[in-house]
């Protein structure tokens, strides 16, 4: 897998973190979502987007980085398969299938893989603060490493049997990093 390391642009960074959209044929995301990402500074996207049309509109909120799902289309936004996000003294480590990239036994609910810690090293380069993770289209928090957080966003257009359609809001700052599931509608 190929790393990707991007600086976090300034203190107090708002990110937008979204997955499993599969916005195909030139559909729009749905109108509820767009008002509800105004104000992010850098919209973060897991894979599984779709045709480039849907990072197009995201584009035109804030700027769009991410990591390849199975189902997106070839673009510079997401080619890469990992990425690290780093900044005011966080690591947050993004991939799309936690468990296809050995740091996960189970993304459903999410739980480490026994290896996960090497597999970090090799990933990202060290360990993270925050693994960002989708797939399983349903939100999820749950324990990863000695301090950390595994954050799902769910799907913002294409919710899992049982689940709303949600997308993660990460306020990254000096005092810490914090996370909140969004309803997208």
């Amino acid at each position: 897998m190929s790393e990707s390391v991007w600086s976090l642009p300034f203190g107090g960074t708002n990110l937008a973190v979204l997955a499993g959209c599969h916005v195909r044929d030139g559909e729009r995301l749905p109108a509820a979502l767009l008002p509800r990402l105004q104000g992010v500074d850098l919209i973060v996207t897991l894979g599984d987007m779709g045709d480039r049309s849907g990072l197009d509109q995201l584009q035109e909120i804030a700027p769009v980085l991410g990591v390849r799902g199975r189902d997106d289309a070839d673009d510079l936004r997401t080619r890469r398969t990992t990425l690290v996000l780093d900044g005011e003294g966080y690591r947050i480590g993004c991939v799309h299938d936690a468990k296809a990239a050995g740091l996960a036994a189970s993304t459903d609910p999410f739980v480490e893989a026994r290896g996960a810690p090497e597999v970090c090293r090799r990933l990202f380069g060290g360990p993270v603060d925050v693994l960002l993770h989708a797939g399983a289209n349903r939100p999820d928090e749950a324990r990863f490493g000695v301090r950390g957080s595994a954050l799902n966003p769910g799907s913002a257009v294409r919710p899992a049997a049982g689940s709303e359609p949600t997308f993660l809001r990460l306020k990254v700052t000096a005092q810490g990093c914090y996370g909140q599931v969004i309803w997208a509608v």
